[in-house]
C-alpha cells in the first residue's frame, strides 16, 4: 500500500517553531514499520515544502492512506485545513490524524475530511490500519482508533500492550534526507533527533507526556541506541527523552558505548536537577561523549511554586545543579514557568534571580492549560479564548492579574532582560563573532540567523504578544464551527 506522511506547515512568529524546528521522528518511526511490512511511504514537511507543491507530490504519489501528524494544539486549525486540502487531491485515500494533541482531544477533530484519529503510539495502530483500508473493511475493526462517524464519534478497542522499543525497527531517517540539512535549535544546524526512552516517571500538572503514555516509561537499550545514533549523519543531537539520566546504570553503559563508537556529537539533553544533584558522576562521565548542553525544567523559583505544578523538586536542587554544571563547563538553559496572575513584584524576582544567577540562556513560557493535562481539567472553565493558535506558551490564554498590556510588558522585559545579561556576561564583540564564526563554518545559515535575531526582537516587545490577540479578536467567532 502506498502512504503518504505529512507535517502541516508552520505558524506564527513567536512560541516553539520559531526558535526549534526538528525532524518529524515519530513520522519517520511509522514508516518504518510500514515499510518493514512492505508497504511504500512517502514523507511530506510542508514547513519546508510549499503546498502546492506538496499537493503536486501526493497527486503523483496516488496514496491510499494519508497521515497528518498534529503534535502540538497549535497546529489544529492547520491540520484540518491540511486535512480538507489532501481529501481534494486524493479522494480516494483514507485520511487519519495522529500525534500528541490529537491523541489527546480527539473529539475535537470530528470533521468530515478526516477518518480517524490515531490515540497512542501510531506504530501500534498502523499496520492493522492499512490492512482494514486494504480489505476495504470498517475501521471500526482497527483498535487504538476514534472513528468519524455520520453518528459521531466512535472509539474501537483501545491498544492493549505498547511494544518493546528494542522491537521496533530504526526510523526511516532516509524519507527526511532532502530536509535533513534544514532543521535547527535555535542557532544549531543540522540537528537530528534521537529517542532513548517514551514518557515520563513523573506527574507535572502542566504536561501531557506521562498521559499520553498512559502513565508507562520505557527504555531503549544501549545496543538498540547505538545502532540508531550510527545511522545519524549530523553533528547535533537532539535527545528526545523528557527526563534523560533516569536509570543511572544504563546512562553509564549508553556514555561508554559512544565513546567506543568514537562518534562525538553535540547532545542536547533536558533533565531534572534533582537527578542531576544525584548524579554528578553520571553528568561528568557524558563530557566523554562530546559537547553537550542541558535543558533544565526549573519552572519555579522556590518550592511554593513547584508544589503549584506538581513538580516534586526542590529550589535548592535547582541551585545545586547549576552549580554543578558551572563547574563542568556544561552550558545550560533554564525554562520558566510565569503565571498569569503574576504582579510586577513576581516579574522583578525573576529578573533578579537571571542576573544573579548570570542564566543569560534563560527562557519563560506563560502558564498554559494543554488539553490532556491535569492542568487543563482544572483550568479549562476559566479560559478566555480557545484559538488555538494562542495555546503556544507565549500568549495568555487564561485572565491575568495585571492588565494584557502591563503583563506583556513584563514578559517581554524578561527577554529583553536575558538578552542584556547575555551581552553583560559575554560581551557583543564576543557574541557577535561567535555568529559569524556559525555562518563561515556553515553551522548557522543566514536565513536562521535572521530568523532567530527577528524573533529575539519581537519576544523584547510587548505589541508582538498584543498583536496576535488582535487579530485573534478580528477572526470570525467560533471558527471550528464555520470550518465543520
Amino acid at each position: 500500500m502506498r502512504v503518504v506522511l505529512v507535517k502541516p506547515p508552520s505558524g506564527g512568529m513567536l512560541g516553539l517553531n520559531v526558535n526549534c524546528v526538528t525532524e518529524p521522528l515519530g513520522l519517520e518511526c511509522v514508516a518504518a514499520v510500514l515499510e518493514a511490512e512492505g508497504h511504500e511511504c512517502c514523507i511530506l514537511d510542508l514547513r519546508f515544502t510549499d503546498i502546492t507543491k506538496g499537493f503536486a507530490k501526493i497527486r503523483q504519489f496516488a496514496p491510499e492512506l494519508i497521515g497528518i501528524q498534529c503534535d502540538f494544539t497549535t497546529e489544529r486549525y492547520r491540520t484540518i485545513s491540511l486535512a480538507r486540502g489532501v481529501r481534494a487531491e486524493a479522494p480516494g485515500a483514507a485520511v487519519v490524524v495522529g500525534g500528541h494533541d490529537a491523541s489527546r482531544d480527539p473529539e475535537w477533530f470530528t470533521y468530515p475530511a478526516i477518518d480517524a484519529v490515531t490515540i497512542g503510539d501510531g506504530e501500534d495502530v498502523i499496520l492493522d490500519l492499512v490492512r482494514a483500508c486494504e480489505k476495504r473493511e470498517t475501521l471500526e475493526s482497527v483498535p487504538g482508533l476514534m472513528v468519524n462517524s455520520v453518528n459521531g464519534p466512535i472509539y474501537t478497542a483501545p491498544i492493549q500492550a505498547s511494544r518493546n522499543l528494542d522491537d521496533l525497527p530504526l526510523p526511516a531517517r532516509h524519507l527526511v534526507r532532502e530536509y535533513s540539512n534544514r532543521y535547527y535549535m535555535s542557532f544549531s544546524r543540522p540537528v537530528a533527533l534521537l529517542e532513548t526512552a517514551r514518557g515520563c516517571p513523573f506527574r507535572c500538572n502542566f504536561c501531557s507526556v506521562w498521559k499520553f503514555h498512559r502513565g508507562m516509561y520505557r527504555e531503549k537499550t544501549p545496543g538498540r541506541i547505538i545502532q540508531d545514533l550510527e545511522q545519524i549523519e549530523s553533528p547535533n543531537v537532539f535527545i528526545t527523552d523528557d527526563v534523560f539520566w533516569v536509570d543511572a546504570e544504563r546512562s553509564r553503559e549508553l556514555a561508554r558505548a559512544i565513546v567506543s563508537t568514537g562518534a562525538r556529537k553535540h547532545f542536547f539533553i533536558q533533565t531534572r536537577t534533582d537527578i542531576i544533584v544525584r548524579r554528578p558522576e553520571i553528568v561528568e562521565l557524558w563530557k566523554s561523549c562530546g559537547n553537550m548542553t542541558v535543558f533544565l525544567g526549573l519552572e519555579k523559583l522556590d518550592d511554593e511554586g513547584l508544589k503549584s505544578v506538581d513538580k516534586h523538586n526542590t529550589a535548592a536542587h535547582n541551585e545545586r545543579a547549576i552549580e554543578i554544571l558551572k563547574d563542568l563547563g556544561i552550558p545550560y538553559s533554564a525554562s520558566f514557568i510565569v503565571n498569569p496572575d503574576w504582579d510586577r513584584e513576581d516579574f522583578a524576582k525573576l529578573r533578579g534571580w537571571v542576573e544573579q544567577v548570570g542564566a543569560y540562556n534563560s527562557a519563560f513560557t506563560i502558564l498554559t492549560p494543554l488539553p490532556g493535562t491535569s492542568f487543563w481539567e482544572e483550568a479549562q472553565a476559566r479560559l478566555i479564548t480557545r484559538d488555538w493558535e494562542l495555546f503556544d506558551l507565549e500568549h495568555c490564554v487564561l485572565p491575568t492579574k495585571l492588565s494584557l498590556e502591563d503583563f506583556y510588558e513584563e514578559y517581554a522585559g524578561l527577554w529583553r532582560h536575558a538578552m542584556e545579561v547575555r551581552r553583560v556576561s559575554k560581551g557583543k564583540l564576543r557574541t557577535a563573532a561567535k555568529m559569524i564564526g556559525g555562518l563561515i563554518t556553515g553551522r548557522v545559515t543566514l536565513s536562521a540567523l535572521r530568523r532567530g535575531l527577528l524573533a529575539g526582537q519581537a519576544m523584547s516587545k510587548s505589541s508582538a504578544f498584543l498583536e496576535a490577540h488582535r487579530r485573534s479578536r478580528e477572526q470570525t467567532p467560533q471558527e471550528e464551527c464555520t470550518m465543520r
